[in-house]
């Protein structure tokens, strides 16, 4: 079996999984990426081919190769078709000046994302919850623990808690708090943000996939909507490697 059989055998998706075919594709191609199935350099199977091979629609490959154009992954160039960055690490520029979701973020860079709820539960607020969330300590909170993902690499942890006079248990969450948040007219429009650099203890480690004391940004956020009432106290683990911050001066 040729190296290319290998690597066709390997992109070939799962009709019993739910998720759609290009993410699958997206997904299996950036992991032989990472695994060394594909070098910086090499050039990918064409297309047509690669569709032919798979069973699938050129618009599917496309789409899946698209998204990995677009976060730096593949390269596609005149007259050489598809090829393999140079630099294959997953870089994104992310600006302090505009407050929005992870998803929207994604969603804004035409990128698919997508969560794994770690932990989901109510309480009672903590002292330093109902200090920051301006509640009694008798009052109860709802947190919400995310790894959020881009393609099948963690970018970020993140845990957000919530006033459970805002959202219950009960509330059916899609992937962006935000837009929940939104749709009860008490979305954050305003934040303040701390920003510290810390070494990823084994358990942030063991999430975001990298290896402990690896650099981390520590972003603690306090979000108000319109009225000025804080609605969210978030922590946010970012993996130094993939995240870089901007702020524009004028």
């Amino acid at each position: 079996m040729t190296e290319r059989d290998v690597l066709i055998n390997y992109l070939h998706p799962s009709s019993d999984s739910p998720e759609s075919l290009y993410k699958q594709l997206s997904r299996s191609l950036h992991n032989a990426i990472q695994q060394g199935m594909l070098n910086p350099g090499d050039s990918l199977i064409p297309e047509r081919e690669l569709a032919n091979k798979l069973n699938l629609s050129r618009i599917t490959v496309r789409k899946a190769i698209d998204q990995l154009v677009d976060i730096g992954v593949l390269q596609k160039r005149h007259g050489a078709g598809t090829i393999v960055s140079d630099n294959v690490d997953i870089v994104l520029h992310k600006n302090l000046s505009s407050l929005n979701s992870f998803t929207a973020d994604m969603n804004r860079r035409g990128l698919e994302s997508h969560s794994r709820i770690v932990l989901r539960e109510e309480g009672k607020a903590s002292p330093k919850e109902a200090l920051i969330l301006n509640l009694n300590e008798e009052d109860y909170v709802h947190r919400l623990n995310r790894i959020r993902f881009l393609v099948n690499e963690p970018l970020l942890y993140e845990i957000a808690i919530i006033p459970a006079s805002i959202i219950s248990i009960t509330t059916a969450l899609d992937d962006s708090l935000y837009e929940t948040l939104k749709r009860k007219n008490m979305n954050p429009v305003t934040a303040k943000q701390n920003i510290h650099a810390i070494n990823a203890d084994h358990d942030i480690a063991d999430k975001l996939e990298v290896s402990p004391g690896s650099a981390v940004l520590f972003v603690e956020r306090r979000g108000k909507d319109v009225n000025g009432k804080v609605v969210e106290y978030t922590q946010s683990y970012y993996r130094g490697d993939r995240y870089d911050y901007v702020v524009e001066l004028g």
